[in-house]
């Protein structure tokens, strides 16, 4: 039996480059995931927007970043604009509790959307206060918008 040297070369040489491209393109993936949550208008950066507004009584700006098919009364009806931020004014009386910090740590994602647990500190309540959501984030036209829990249900 005769061995073609040449042949198994090419053969070892072939599969020596293909190993390299699925490294290569694994290490591009997972560079790519880690940066895609950090440059432009992000979920993380979007789910600050939403606390900080909401913190300062910003309710318009918390209506643009609620993602519109989660706006609904306990029948399903969708809620206008006008309801909306009503029953936020409502629940959150004229008074203004800016959140000290928001911090966000991804779950996971899944068919387009981005789950996230969101710890905000608050200085009401004594020293440091906080509590933790899990958030959904998804992209709703051009934007990023909050969506579970944040339908405003009476």
């Amino acid at each position: 039996m005769r061995i073609n040297w040449q042949k198994l070369s090419f053969m070892t040489r072939l599969i020596g480059i293909l190993i390299l491209l699925v490294v290569l393109g694994f290490g591009a993936y997972q560079l790519y995931d880690y940066y895609r949550d950090k440059v432009g208008v992000t979920p993380t950066k979007t789910i600050t927007a939403y606390f900080d507004a909401l913190g300062q009584g910003n309710y318009a700006e918390v209506y643009r970043l609620t993602a519109k098919d989660s706006l609904t009364d306990i029948y399903g009806r969708p809620l206008t604009r006008d309801e909306f931020l009503e029953q936020l004014e409502r629940v959150m009386g004229e008074r203004q509790m800016p959140f000290t910090s928001v911090e966000t740590f991804k779950l996971l994602d899944k068919q387009g959307s981005y789950y996230y647990v969101v710890k905000v500190h608050s200085a009401i309540g004594g020293p440091d206060r906080s509590s933790r959501l899990i958030i959904e984030v998804k992209r709703e036209g051009q934007i990023w918008v909050v969506s579970y829990p944040f339908a405003i249900v009476l």
